[in-house]
């Protein structure tokens, strides 16, 4: 009706100027539409490869696809909460971004697994590159059990279901200071996320505006970053460091958090006693610590999280690796190692993937030649 409306009586009424400027209008419209869908189907197909990137428009009414993780990546897993999905592309039976782990082990192999977040999921990341550097020096497997969004108390529950029985000689538990919570991302029997209140938010479908946005990775992401801002800013007031306005980190410096850690640590080492097994721990800092490293009266606040973890690895005997003091020189020198304050950007991994071989090396981790 509307249609009719505009064609049969609306344009021939108006003048020739005015028409044309609505048919302007109307045509950078349909193409902003059009470029705005290419680019939503360019982004998918980087990321899921093509023929998932057409799966999920078919499903496109079932599970919304967004930065959310609302796309098939991951499972949902009711004691876990999620997990990645076995039937994705490079994902193997046992949820591990890895070909399939051949059990039993091969005799000469030396197994390493490397437990983590999303800092040492990245490809082409420290893992990958510690892989390349023993690989000249022997027989090893090194395979990056890393779930973006895992807490340590995930992590264990996952190595515990997945991982125990394949036998690894070692065990290389990364840890990043929003790991002190038993769940920080959730999802539901659906696959999406329940995060932050902005992602509760988000997921939330009031208007067409809102199922819209929840479809689309782009939309949810600028939707997301704008209300996060708005939050930070709101937060941000009245205090003199970043992490204490900022839920997911503010756990590390909080005392009662590590008593949980502490039974981690413990279980952990009592299911690899049971099969002869190393452990070593790496504890990535929060890039804003780095801005108290010469700040005499405050450096002891800041890297609170890292004096007691150190001392719980002492006290347990476990080799840890600190990459605060390894990162501070570089600062010194101007050079970045985050891409965003959390994850490390290509130099980032490279100097973390050379220490952790010199690491390994030095403390026997690995066998020599």
């Amino acid at each position: 009706m509307t249609g009719h409306y505009m064609k049969d009586f609306l344009l021939p009424v108006m003048g020739k100027k005015a028409r044309r400027a609505i048919l302007v209008i109307l045509s950078n419209l349909i193409i902003a539409i059009i470029l705005f869908a290419l680019l939503e189907l360019a982004y998918r197909i980087r990321v899921d490869g093509f023929f998932n990137a057409f799966a999920n428009i078919i499903n496109y009414y079932s599970v919304p696809y967004s930065n959310l993780g609302t796309s098939n990546w991951v499972i949902y897993d009711a004691e876990l909460g999620y997990r990645l999905n076995p039937k994705r592309l490079n994902i193997n039976s046992r949820s591990v971004r890895h070909e399939e782990i051949v059990l039993p082990k091969p005799q000469g192999t030396y197994r390493i697994i490397v437990l983590g977040d999303s800092v040492p999921w990245d490809k082409d990341g420290f893992v990958d590159y510690v892989r390349e550097q023993l690989n000249g020096l022997g027989r090893y497997e090194v395979i990056n059990a890393s779930v973006p969004g895992y807490t340590s108390y995930q992590e264990l529950l996952f190595f515990k279901r997945y991982l125990f029985e394949t036998n690894p000689d070692l065990v290389i538990w990364t840890y990043c200071l929003n790991d002190n919570y038993k769940f920080l991302h959730q999802f539901d029997e659906k696959a999406r996320m329940l995060v932050t209140e902005e992602a509760r938010k988000t997921l939330t479908i009031d208007s067409s505006g809102d199922f819209l946005i929840s479809r689309s990775y782009i939309l949810s992401w600028l939707r997301i970053k704008i209300m996060a801002k708005k939050q930070q800013e709101k937060e941000n007031t009245g205090s003199r460091f970043v992490w204490e306005t900022q839920t997911d980190f503010n756990i590390a410096w909080k005392d009662y958090s590590w008593r949980s850690y502490e039974d981690y640590l413990k279980e952990m080492l009592g299911l690899l006693a049971q099969k002869n097994t190393k452990l070593a721990v790496v504890v990535f800092p929060y890039e804003p610590q780095l801005d108290y490293r010469h700040d005499t009266s405050n450096y002891d606040y800041a890297v609170k999280p890292q004096r007691i973890l150190n001392a719980l690895c002492e006290k347990y005997r476990i080799r840890c690796l600190d990459m605060y003091p390894v990162f501070s020189p570089f600062y010194d020198k101007g050079q970045k190692l985050f891409r965003d304050g959390i994850h490390l950007n290509d130099h980032g991994h490279r100097v973390t993937a050379e220490t952790i071989h010199e690491f390994l090396l030095k403390n026997q981790l690995v066998p020599p030649n």
